[in-house]
């Protein structure tokens, strides 16, 4: 009785302490991966900066480019996954989410540590160039992806086809600039 009594509680105690050790692996895992993003992403605008400054290229179009490319792949793949697998609100609440924290609280956080002013060297008929193209083409985009998604309850290949090509003429401004 009492062996039967000891398996018991043993196979218990695995039953409870294996889901808390693939817990202790996926935490440890997220603060490595953590890590390695924080990594790369120093990485990438230390150096994005250095290739624009040797190339003579602005750094907005790389920080347009490049750098956004590289901060902007993790949602990337997380929605292309989601969407792959079914998971529509997954991926719609990964760019939607990742975007609020961006405004919010990457610039919030930025802000309050560093203030910065705005570059006044970019205009556009005497005018800053955020007040002329940059907050015209983020209400087309919003609008773009919002209103067709609202009234229809989706989102259509031409819409994405749309978006790359904004996004393809916004930065080839920002490179004449």
């Amino acid at each position: 009785m009492k062996h039967r009594i000891t398996a018991a509680l043993e196979r218990f105690s695995r039953a409870m302490l294996a889901p808390l050790s693939y817990l202790s692996a996926a935490g440890l895992l997220l603060v490595v991966g953590a890590a390695l993003i924080a990594l790369g992403a120093n990485l990438l605008v230390d150096n994005g900066t250095i290739i624009a400054q040797a190339m003579g290229v602005p750094e907005s179009v790389i920080a347009l480019t490049f750098v956004a490319l590289g901060t902007s792949l993790p949602e990337l793949v997380t929605a292309i996954t989601s969407l792959m697998k079914g998971h529509s609100d997954l991926s719609l609440g990964n760019v939607v989410g990742a975007n609020v924290f961006n405004l919010v609280l990457v610039s919030g956080m930025s802000v309050t540590l560093a203030p910065f002013e705005i570059p006044q060297s970019a205009t556009l008929f005497g005018i800053n160039s955020s007040l002329v193209l940059e907050l015209p083409v983020m209400l087309l985009v919003m609008a773009l992806l919002t209103i067709p998604a609202l009234v229809r309850g989706k989102l259509s290949r031409v819409q994405g086809v749309a978006l790359l090509c904004i996004y393809a003429a916004f930065c080839a401004v920002q490179f004449t600039m």
